[in-house]
């Protein structure tokens, strides 16, 4: 891939406008995985084309699944294979879709068919250990080529036996790959859990016919009786997406955004929850009735904002957002304080890292430990060198955000990975953005 450098502009912005924020991509793989498992046609309106669902799209093609997008409306058709998948002579690739593997995992652990997953140079060094234990105790069988990562072969079973796992890191992916196993297992799986994590898996399985009850503390998938049926959906807009334009406009003085259809899901708005303890005042409107996935309307207007306690048991619902809100907490007063971050430290180290090295080059400095980020407020941006993505798309559209609040312009290195979830989020930002 040809590596891309953004020049950021010598103006400070304000945002002033209105953004159709794409579709959730959360959402967007776990519909494309459940109509490609279901029988019948599966229509996903707001479908946003980015580089990470082409690749879950092809996964399932190559699966068997027909998929093709409605040229008009631009809905992504998928016509479901009744969980019959295609045997293959040849690897799955799923490159560094992370959601995909712990998907792919899951749903594979029901097929006999034997499949080799590969994957790009992150996946081939984030470790499987534990969600392939877990899919193991459920009769699948794994054996990895690389260092307990990818690629894996991987041969399941149509006589699966359900699990119960108490959670020892809270984390919706490997949820989320036990209630793909879990939904064609002879017995039921509990999932007892550490703490609420995002829940796009379990509401989408029972809109798609499954049986998944959840309680506070636990998650139950029970065995599907009958074949799960395609549906009509339509994906809200990306909260995480939504964020980098909420933090911009509550810390770029004069700014007022509209954002239209943005999922309100509980499990995904925790970044709004922090910016209100941060003294924010968002405007939610038109909230949706009976969607599968709630939305409404935001409109946000700068304010000053103060620093918070973010506790650990908000930490999973902005597991997305810590780089946008790592900057938000350097421009309010006071200190901000993240705890918990344990679990999110196991399974993005490099995230946390990366972020806190590259704010540095704007002269933005934190504190982060083992479990905790610690973020002093009021911090001048002092562009000292030139940035890098390091091929993480929250960290280059957080710091492209953060280039509206320096006059000094700078370099944004490998600016292409944010293509993986937002491929128009630059031209986007240059249509609100409005030179002060």
């Amino acid at each position: 891939m040809k590596m891309f450098d953004y020049n950021t502009r010598a103006s400070k912005f304000k945002f002033q406008g209105e953004v159709i924020v794409p579709g959730d991509k959360s959402i967007a793989h776990r519909a494309i995985a459940f109509g490609a498992l279901a029988n019948g046609v599966t229509q996903i309106s707001n479908f946003s084309y980015s580089d990470d669902l082409t690749v879950t799209a092809q996964v399932f093609k190559e699966l068997g699944a027909k998929i093709h997008t409605e040229l008009s409306t631009k809905d992504m058709i998928i016509k479901g294979t009744g969980h019959k998948l295609q045997s293959l002579d040849h690897s799955l690739n799923i490159d560094n879709v992370g959601t995909l593997e712990s998907i792919l995992l899951g749903i594979l652990t029901t097929s006999t068919n034997e499949y080799t997953i590969a994957g790009g140079d992150y996946l081939s060094k984030r470790p499987l250990e534990r969600l392939v234990k877990l899919l193991t105790a459920m009769g699948g069988s794994f054996q990895p080529i690389g260092e307990d990562a990818l690629p894996v072969k991987t041969k399941g079973s149509h006589d699966l036996k359900g699990i119960t796992y108490q959670q020892d890191i809270s984390s919706a992916q490997i949820k989320s790959g036990l209630v793909f196993a879990g939904i064609y297992a002879k017995t039921p799986t509990t999932i007892i859990r550490k703490l609420p994590t995002r829940d796009h898996t379990e509401v989408l399985a029972n809109f798609f016919g499954a049986n998944v009850v959840t309680t506070p503390e636990t998650i139950t998938v029970n065995p599907a009786h009958t074949n799960l049926k395609g549906q009509s959906l339509t994906i809200p807009g990306d909260f995480s997406s939504a964020a980098l334009y909420i933090a911009g406009a509550l810390l770029s003085e004069g700014s007022e955004i509209h954002l239209p259809k943005v999922g309100l899901n509980s499990t995904r708005i925790g970044m709004l929850n922090v910016a209100k303890q941060m003294g924010a005042h968002i405007t939610v409107e038109n909230c949706s009735i009976n969607s599968v996935e709630p939305y409404g309307d935001l409109v946000i207007r700068s304010q000053q904002l103060h620093g918070t306690k973010i506790s650990a048991k908000q930490v999973q619902f902005i597991i997305d957002e810590i780089p946008i809100i790592a900057l938000m907490a350097s421009q309010a007063t006071g200190t901000t304080v993240i705890e918990g971050i344990h679990d999110v430290h196991l399974q993005l180290s490099d995230r946390i890292r990366n972020m806190r090295v590259e704010l540095a080059k704007l002269g933005i400095v934190m504190q982060v430990n083992d479990d905790s980020i610690v973020i002093k407020g009021e911090q001048k941006i002092k562009v000292k060198d030139d940035v890098d993505s390091h091929n993480d798309h929250r960290i280059a559209m957080m710091l492209c955000i953060a280039s509206i609040l320096t006059e000094t312009p700078f370099k944004i290195k490998n600016i292409e990975s944010i293509d993986i979830s937002y491929p128009n989020f630059l031209s986007d930002l240059k249509k609100i953005s409005v030179a002060k």
